[in-house]
């Protein structure tokens, strides 16, 4: 089942922070129950709260659901795309749902208006650590980045920010969530660093929403109301790039070495192999934005980083997973 990112991050972004003249009490109690969730999608691992946006996603979902939150809106959620009569279509790989952009300023507006409310903000926050935190500082941090002056120096690139930003959103949405070219690039240099799953396989669909995002107009008022909640549970928060990206000695951006770097690395014996966000068959894979399982290429070298069970940890791309020792083998 191929998520749509989108959907899950309106759950994401507003659901536990909307509110209104009549509505207000209703978010409010859905914000102060993120401890009580329960997980829709039957197809995955459910590793809630240390997972990424698609477990994430489905866990928010039983808080609200599309049908009650189009209800609460002065204007139609989406303008087009795959979701109709109060539903999800959560397998679709061709398309995505533009949104309305006079419906997402609408949310956004009132999701600010919560967290003006400084009680709530204090009785929610030790909910709002433990179950969202990562997530926004992730989207947080992907956006920052990309509205940055010095994106042009970070990627090589000669042209400006605008233009920089401009064909690595494009290329994202052309490509469903491939990543390609100077997407690839981008995505490289970014090393999201939080305690949690959510920094191992999965920070590229915090990517391509923002992509999506570009797309149908409405990045600006999404961005606008995760900054706000964000900032209203950390006010301390100051995006600097020199905490996420990967830099050599002689500037270059690319991944660098674990400390100490490593001496035997895995190589991969059999075509079609998963990789795992943990040491089990029953840990969700590692996927391409569509939802479809990304595999390495015989004969690939990957940083050997330790082994558990059945299982070897490795360093895919900047990302720890895990993959069947059955179809792989150690070598200096």
């Amino acid at each position: 089942m191929a998520v749509t990112f989108s959907a899950i991050v309106t759950v994401l972004v507003f659901s536990a922070f909307m509110g209104g003249d009549n509505n207000t009490q209703r978010f409010k109690d859905a914000a102060m129950n993120l401890d009580k969730t329960s997980h829709t999608l039957t197809d995955e691992f459910d590793y809630w709260p240390e997972c990424g946006i698609r477990v994430t996603g489905s866990h928010l979902a039983s808080l609200i659901s599309l049908k009650e939150l189009e209800k609460m809106l002065p204007a139609p959620l989406y303008v087009s795309g795959p979701h109709h009569d109060g539903q999800w279509d959560l397998d679709n790989e061709d398309e995505f749902g533009h949104y309305n952009p006079k419906a997402i300023q609408y949310l956004a507006n009132l999701a600010k208006n919560v967290v003006a409310d400084k009680q709530f903000v204090e009785a929610s926050k030790p909910l709002v650590d433990e179950y969202l935190y990562d997530k926004m500082l992730i989207m947080m941090a992907y956006h920052d980045a990309l509205y940055s002056n010095d994106l042009p120096k970070w990627l090589d690139y000669n042209g400006s920010t605008e233009q920089a930003r401009e064909e690595i959103l494009r290329k994202i949405v052309e490509n469903h969530g491939y990543q390609s070219d100077i997407s690839s690039q981008f995505y490289s240099i970014m090393r999201i660093d939080v305690d949690s799953w959510t920094g191992n396989g999965s920070n590229e669909n915090f990517l391509y929403f923002w992509a999506r995002r570009w797309a149908d107009g409405t990045i600006d008022y999404f961005y606008d109301a995760l900054n706000t909640i964000f900032k209203a549970y950390h006010p301390e928060y100051v995006f600097n790039m020199e905490d996420y990206y990967w830099e050599s000695e002689d500037g270059l951006y690319e991944e660098e070495e674990f400390e100490g770097g490593p001496e035997y690395h895995v190589v991969i014996d059999g075509s079609n192999l998963r990789l795992r966000l943990g040491p089990s068959t029953s840990a969700d894979t590692f996927k391409w934005p569509d939802g479809s399982n990304r595999h390495p290429k015989v004969g690939e070298r990957f940083p050997f980083l330790g082994e558990e069970g059945d299982f070897y940890q490795i360093e895919y791309y900047g990302n720890l997973l895990w993959v069947s020792k059955q179809f792989t083998h150690v070598e200096e």
